[in-house]
């Protein structure tokens, strides 16, 4: 898979359950020192994601300005009423609940930093992200190259 062009954009859908970025957890260890550290359950979602992004990830990482766009796909649940589950398939029914829609964004933007889709997470200069239901979880996610940058990573 070769570098997308500006405007053409790396796009493709992961199907598994959307997880969120959790806050950090600080503990304190017995010398004094606070340290942040993250859950087991935190750590799986993460190896669990990052196995999902991998095949997507470009041979090289990309340079310049980019786009992230995705949707995180939530499945309706179980208990709604046939007129609510068919609403929130058609979108007139928003996804209002946890998790928050920014921690999503910190959650699929940091794993595709890890994997080195990009050089560094402050190259995504635009960011498109929207939560829904939808008949099966997934993320859908798009990259693509809107400019080139200033700087360490702008060259093309």
């Amino acid at each position: 898979m070769s570098q997308p062009q500006p405007g053409r954009a790396l796009a493709f859908t992961l199907r598994c359950l959307p997880t969120a970025q959790q806050r950090a957890r600080h503990m304190t260890t017995p010398g004094g020192f606070h340290r942040a550290y993250k859950s087991d359950a935190q750590e799986a979602n993460e190896r669990a994601l990052e196995a999902l992004l991998c095949p997507h990830k470009p041979p090289q990482p990309m340079n310049g300005g980019l786009e992230l766009s995705f949707r995180a796909i939530f499945p309706a649940p179980k208990s709604c009423s046939k007129k609510e589950h068919a609403g929130m398939l058609r979108g007139t029914v928003c996804h209002t609940v946890k998790p928050d829609l920014d921690n999503l964004a910190k959650q699929i933007k940091d794993a595709m930093t890890r994997l080195q889709f990009w050089h560094d997470d402050r190259q995504v200069v635009r960011l498109i992200c929207e939560k829904r239901y939808g008949e099966y979880p997934a993320w859908e996610v798009s990259v693509r190259r809107i400019g080139q940058g200033r700087g360490k990573h702008g060259a093309s």
